[in-house]
């Protein structure tokens, strides 16, 4: 029996599933009981750990929250421009935009960038701290 979910249990663990729902596969499967399932489980992933991939969550999590400061700070450096439209008169503000679009682009991309690192932390933090 152990033969036949050994494969399965690999070809899981590399997709990083959810460790209590392979466990309760495993059940399903095996006909086996939540302890014996977990038992295998846990044998299964300690004789095959190093054809496992690990996680990308740790790199994952590094780089989304430098994306977030670097986003952060880009629209912080650039958000001056924006407020500055609406401090004087916003025809003449508008039209004096044009001498510096790369500001406006370094806000845009800033916005892009914070958003992308918020996406990439929580992404990681759910893998990291999966459903409790």
């Amino acid at each position: 029996m152990n033969e036949e979910l050994t494969p399965f249990i690999v070809k899981e663990l590399r997709k990083h599933h959810n460790r209590k729902d392979v466990i309760r596969k495993i059940c399903e499967r095996g006909g086996l009981n939540w302890r014996e399932a977990e038992r295998l489980f846990v044998l299964v992933e300690a004789r095959n750990r190093s054809t496992i991939p690990a996680s990308p969550s740790p790199l994952l999590l590094l780089l989304s929250i430098g994306a977030l400061f670097l986003g952060i700070g880009l629209l912080a450096y650039n958000l001056q421009t924006l407020l500055a439209v609406f401090q004087k008169d916003v025809l003449v503000q508008i039209l004096g935009l044009q001498g510096s679009y790369y500001k406006l682009t370094g806000l845009v991309t800033g916005l892009g960038i914070t958003v992308g690192g918020m996406l990439g932390l929580w992404k990681a933090l759910g893998s990291i701290f999966p459903d409790s």
